[in-house]
């Protein structure tokens, strides 16, 4: 089988870069050319008549469910990728019959599986899955759980009743038998329980009595038996303890 030959419609150019850099990494595929906007990436597709598309969703001069109609047009056997940071497109971007739809910050492992279909695709041998139920699936449980997610957390400060902006915490924590939100100079009580938060939130559990934003993780540090610490950027630069079975889970979320 030749070569399959590919462009990037992205506007950012550092994604744009980091994608083509992936993709180069595959011996066969190759990018043949990156626009960074919708009109100029119609027009680099109607030059190099590519095998497959990688093309982000929200861009200038032509957003990219408007390009994948016009690509559609202009020859119904391109393959779309989707690439973007936002899920709630999913469902929009498999009504136009695309390939795949990437969630950013890319992932090479994830790449590597939509790189694989598109070989699968163009290989009449091989028999080719339309639209993996594992990959729809995924995009559909989490823009469900981002439906149930809370901006603000009722907490208890000297009696009253206040309510903390979710960016604002570091961590959560039980102590006595109680939960506590820990902001950057203070801790607060809350009536919920530390499932109850994860379910509400995007925190990480790395401990049976911790949940931690990883927005506001400073650093972290191997400690003893496999397991690690976490410094967060509070003011007390708090050091949060990670189970070893939680490790590669953190890791993987970090990309490390």
């Amino acid at each position: 089988m030749d070569k399959l030959r590919c462009v990037i419609v992205e506007d950012e150019i550092p994604a744009a870069e980091e994608l083509s850099y992936i993709i180069s990494q595959h011996e066969g595929i190759s990018v043949e050319g990156i626009a960074y906007d919708g009109k100029t990436g119609m027009e680099l597709i109607k030059s190099k008549k590519p095998d497959a598309v990688f093309l982000d969703i929200n861009m200038p001069a032509k957003n990219g469910m408007e390009v994948a109609k016009n690509i559609k047009k202009f020859d119904d056997n391109i393959d779309i990728i989707f690439v973007t940071a936002y899920e709630e497109h999913a469902v929009k971007a498999f009504e136009l019959n695309a390939l795949d739809y990437v969630l950013k910050p890319f992932d090479e492992s994830r790449i590597a599986v939509t790189i694989d279909r598109l070989m699968q695709k163009n290989n009449k041998n091989v028999e080719y899955e339309k639209i993996p139920k594992d990959i729809l699936n995924e995009l559909i449980d989490k823009m469900d759980r981002e439906k149930k997610l809370v901006k603000k957390i009722p907490c208890e400060r000297h009696g009253k009743i206040i309510l903390v902006d979710v960016n604002d915490i570091y961590y959560c924590y039980i102590k006595d038998d109680k939960t506590y939100v820990k902001v950057k100079d203070d801790s607060y009580l809350v009536g919920y329980t530390l499932a109850q938060i994860e379910e509400r939130t995007n925190f990480f559990r790395s401990h049976r009595s911790f949940l931690v934003n990883i927005d506001n993780i400073k650093e972290l540090y191997s400690w003893f038996n496999g397991t690690y610490k976490l410094v967060m950027d509070d003011e007390e630069e708090s050091e949060v303890p990670i189970s070893r079975n939680n490790v590669k889970k953190l890791k993987k979320l970090l990309k490390m």
